[in-house]
């Protein structure tokens, strides 16, 4: 069970979309949300950009992306272990064969891209590490409405005070918790300093961090929108998951039922 403050506002289901891979990597967020940011700021895609695919076709805007997991070595190695699946197996289903190209697709939308980009760093606040205030200040000083994306593996914890201070330039947020419960007081201390600015409008549970049955999921994705988008005070009584919104991260098992205080 989860701290009351862990409970999202109420949001007609049809004002939601979800965005990006059906499974694990796609998001619920408000269509409002997506349609009134004016830049999405990625931190951690793997190989899995769907969603940033997903939300500047429908936002007609633009993304940065950071990880500094995906350089040479990481496509060389996902290359080499897809094709040795593909010869041992001979499975010629075209996902798979995506799979085995997908640093085309990775070019293609990023560095091919006139206004998409990808950055080769890490995130944080430590020396050497690239921190959120730099990006913002230093390219995004001026515009209002940025949405981010975060799903860095833990590293969240240490850009939480900078996304607090920069909130009122924010539209909207997806960020995925880990280690969730040794982090509660300080996921639910970073939603009570968001409240007056951006709220939490979903929640969905990782069904590959549940080490228990019935209990709480370690990792939990999160959206918060813009206040101002959010003006129904009506009782959140919906259950989560959402039927047909959201999905399992991994097919093999049931998604997380969540309740609350």
């Amino acid at each position: 069970m989860f701290p009351k403050l862990l409970h999202p506002i109420f949001v007609e289901n049809h004002e939601l979309t979800r965005i990006g891979s059906i499974d694990d990597g796609g998001y619920v967020v408000p269509l409002k949300t997506i349609l009134t940011s004016s830049f999405l700021i990625s931190f951690g895609i793997n190989d899995n950009w769907d969603f940033e695919k997903d939300f500047v076709k429908r936002s007609k805007t633009s993304v940065w992306a950071y990880d500094y997991s995906i350089d040479r070595y990481f496509w060389y190695s996902k290359f080499k272990k897809d094709l040795i699946k593909f010869l041992s197996l001979k499975i010629f289903k075209p996902k798979k064969l995506y799979k085995m190209f997908q640093y085309i697709d990775f070019l293609i939308f990023f560095k091919f891209s006139k206004t998409n980009r990808f950055f080769l760093k890490k995130i944080g606040n430590q020396p050497g590490l690239l921190s959120l205030k730099e990006i913002i200040n230093d390219s995004f000083d001026d515009k209002k409405n940025i949405f981010l994306k975060i799903d860095i593996e833990g590293h969240e914890y240490n850009i939480l005070n900078d996304i607090i201070d920069l909130k009122n330039k924010l539209n909207g947020i997806v960020i995925e918790f880990h280690d969730v419960s040794k982090n509660i007081n300080k996921i639910s201390n970073f939603i009570e300093k968001l409240k007056s600015d951006l709220y939490l409008v979903h929640i969905h549970g990782n069904n590959y961090s549940v080490k228990e049955i019935n209990k709480n999921p370690e990792a939990i994705e999160l959206t918060f929108s813009k206040t101002s988008l959010h003006l129904n005070d009506k009782t959140n009584d919906k259950l989560y998951p959402i039927a047909n919104l959201d999905y399992p991260n991994s097919k093999r098992s049931p998604d997380v039922k969540l309740s609350f205080e």
